[in-house]
């Protein structure tokens, strides 16, 4: 990675949490809160998203001429390590920007960032995924089979990540076979948000070939949880719903 500006890179996490603190409102945070099971609500500042975008892009128009990629990291991981939501939002929407300078060492990053709790909620974690490790996948194609190694991690966030990172490539029909090996590998997960997570995954696989997807939860069958294959099966015909939860019920 190249070498940064590790002052601005400071100075400029600074004027963002600042920024961050004079947008933030109280009625804003508890909605926030809202969208979180109890006991595993973040600590939110209380800002909207595209507030919080429209504060990242300020960051960057300001930074874009002078930055590295090694600037954003830095950018990033004091973001990351910060306890609200909306900081560590800030530093990944601003790390994506440099996606095409991504290098294979960020995934170890991300999996420490990840088990280290420092996005230990769906939101930090599903951002994460799709705007840092999905270009990340996309570039360097040879890193998919570590996804596969990610649905064994006792941390859940690191589990969600191996599938919500390849949602994006599913969704447009690429590395289907990656997304089915992780999906089938965390089928027997106790976690509800894994089963939200690996049902979103199946849907989107679900986009390009349907047919596919449907002879995936054929064969199967009452090894998926229910929460699962409904969000799996939801773009298929009423009818067809309703046969495949019989087909598929444990007996």
């Amino acid at each position: 990675m190249q070498r940064g500006h590790p002052d601005s890179a400071a100075s400029w996490t600074r004027k963002a949490l600042a920024m961050l603190e004079e947008a933030a409102d109280k009625r804003v945070a508890a909605q926030t809160r809202s969208y979180f099971k109890s006991g595993e609500a973040p600590h939110s500042m209380g800002i909207s998203a595209p507030k919080a975008r429209e504060i990242e892009k300020r960051i960057y128009q300001a930074v874009k001429h002078e930055w590295s990629i090694a600037d954003a990291f830095r950018f990033a991981d004091i973001l990351i390590h910060n306890r609200y939501l909306e900081a560590k939002g800030v530093g990944i929407l601003l790390l994506s920007r440099y996606a095409k300078d991504f290098d294979e060492g960020l995934l170890s990053t991300v999996r420490g960032w990840l088990g280290a709790g420092h996005c230990s909620n769906w939101a930090s974690t599903d951002g994460l995924s799709m705007s840092v490790l999905t270009p990340l996948l996309r570039r360097t194609p040879r890193l998919l089979d570590e996804m596969k190694n990610w649905t064994e991690s006792e941390c859940l966030w690191i589990r969600r990540a191996a599938a919500v990172s390849l949602i994006p490539l599913a969704r447009r029909g690429e590395h289907l076979d990656t997304a089915y090996a992780v999906a089938a590998a965390l089928l027997d997960d106790h976690e509800d948000l894994m089963h939200k997570a690996v049902g979103w995954l199946l849907r989107e696989c679900g986009k390009t070939d349907a047919a596919r997807l449907e002879a995936f939860l054929l064969a199967q069958g009452a090894r998926i949880p229910r929460t699962a294959l409904r969000y799996a099966i939801e773009r298929f015909p009423p009818a067809r719903r309703k046969q495949l939860l019989r087909e598929t019920r444990p007996c």
